[in-house]
């Protein structure tokens, strides 16, 4: 019997193991090579020696294996490809609240002005004709013998999907899983958090009058409170073929809770209006210009202490950007003005610039993950993620074809200084990116 369980210990980890060669990238797909699986050699220790020449059974499962093993991505069709991503992030942030630096030694909080990460991203993609699926974990470790840390890691995208119209000029996609709001949704200051649940994606194409697109999406909030979610996002692309985009997206929030801090915390149904001009002037090298703006409000956005009794709800911004990056000696830069008040976004989906808030104070909490055993913030204590006003600026540039350099500038400060404290927050990163 012990000898039996041992086999199978190891023919069960010998099987998962390489149930890993079916799975696939997130961004674009390559022709694979064809897998070279071998199979078990007749004088495997595992097999021959340990495994009882009576046992059929072990005989028949090892057979199973073998064969399972010589089932290659070639015979069973579709497009597997696989990338990532080695980058080295340093981080010079300077955080000023009430005239008290809020990081780096001998400051208010425990927080770093310097701050170096190391990361990985592992991109897994499978495609066939009609289907598809994708990951991608992320490894984002802070950097240093004794503030440094090995252990950080988490699902970033993890769905699968499938086209179930496939029209030549209509098509309808199912996707189910996991990945960000980003990874969907357009805009500057929101679509930060995950995206756990399923999502519907039209398409229809007018010839001579653009490309027409609607998002639909439920994701899931918090399970213990069945709490649910939905989002969409309609859209006009190249429109008469003259660069106008036009997008409109819409997200809930809102689930009515008992407690008022709970309540508060989603009490959110936000729009967003976005329009775009992009073009690609010949006085630039025909590169890409882009041009964007726009306005979002938080429709149940109402008066509250922290607010004195006045609804904060509005944001708007506006940028542009020039040049893609595909390859060396490209570049890309992206600028950005953003305004935001108090109650425009949520805390925990808030994507713009920010505040620093190195404290971790939350608009409606004191602690910003939204727990109401933290207590109730004032309007002169009140943080969050809004309230603002700022600028960023980021550029990119490839060393090669495979090393990317990335800078970002960023800063902000308070929009009503009636709300909260004075908060001034600036912010330099850069980051080597090697991408394979």
């Amino acid at each position: 019997m012990g000898q039996r369980a041992l086999f199978l210990f190891f023919a069960f980890v010998s099987l998962f193991g390489e149930g890993s060669e079916t799975l696939a990238t997130e961004d674009k797909l390559v022709s694979p090579t064809p897998l070279v699986v071998l199979p078990v050699a007749q004088g495997d220790v595992q097999f021959e020696e340990k495994r009882d020449p009576e046992a059929d059974d072990m005989e028949a499962l090892r057979r199973w294996i073998r064969d399972k093993r010589l089932v290659t991505v070639k015979e069973i069709g579709g497009d597997l490809s696989l990338s990532g991503e080695v980058r080295t992030e340093f981080q010079d942030t300077v955080e000023i609240k009430n005239g008290v630096r809020q990081r780096g030694e001998g400051a208010a909080t425990r927080k770093p002005q310097y701050a170096w990460d190391n990361e990985v991203n592992v991109m897994i993609d499978y495609r066939t004709d009609r289907t598809w699926a994708a990951i991608k974990v992320e490894f984002d470790n802070d950097m240093g013998v004794s503030s440094g840390t090995v252990n950080h890691i988490r699902l970033e995208k993890g769905y699968c999907g499938g086209r179930v119209v496939p029209g030549d000029t209509f098509t309808l996609d199912i996707e189910l899983g996991r990945r960000y709001l980003f990874n969907v949704f357009d805009s500057q200051i929101e679509f930060s958090t995950i995206f756990d649940g399923v999502l519907f994606r039209f398409n229809k194409v007018w010839e001579s009058i653009g490309l027409f697109y609607l998002n639909l999406g439920g994701l899931l909030v918090d399970d213990q409170t069945n709490h649910y979610s939905c989002v969409a996002e309609l859209g006009a692309l190249q429109i008469a073929d003259v660069g106008l985009n036009i997008k409109y997206s819409i997200i809930d929030w809102y689930k009515p809770a008992a407690n008022l801090l709970m309540d508060l915390r989603y009490k959110f149904l936000i729009s967003q209006l976005q329009i775009s001009y992009q073009y690609y002037p010949k006085w630039m090298g025909k590169r890409l210009l882009k041009f964007y703006a726009a306005g979002l409000t938080n429709h149940l956005a109402g008066g509250v202490p922290q607010t004195h009794n006045q609804r904060q709800n509005w944001a708007w911004y506006a940028g542009f950007s020039i040049g893609l990056v595909k390859k060396q000696y490209d570049f890309a830069i992206n600028a950005n003005y953003q305004w935001v008040q108090a109650q425009a976004v949520t805390d925990f989906d808030a994507s713009g610039i920010g505040r620093g808030n190195a404290a971790g104070v939350g608009f409606y909490t004191n602690n910003s993950n939204g727990n109401p055993d933290s207590g109730e913030t004032t309007a002169q204590t009140a943080v969050g993620n809004g309230n603002y006003k700022g600028f960023e600026i980021e550029a990119l540039y490839a060393l090669t074809d495979n090393l990317t350099v990335l800078q970002n500038f960023r800063t902000s400060w308070t929009l009503d200084h009636t709300i909260g404290p004075n908060l001034r927050f600036k912010q330099y990163e850069m980051e080597f990116i090697y991408a394979f």
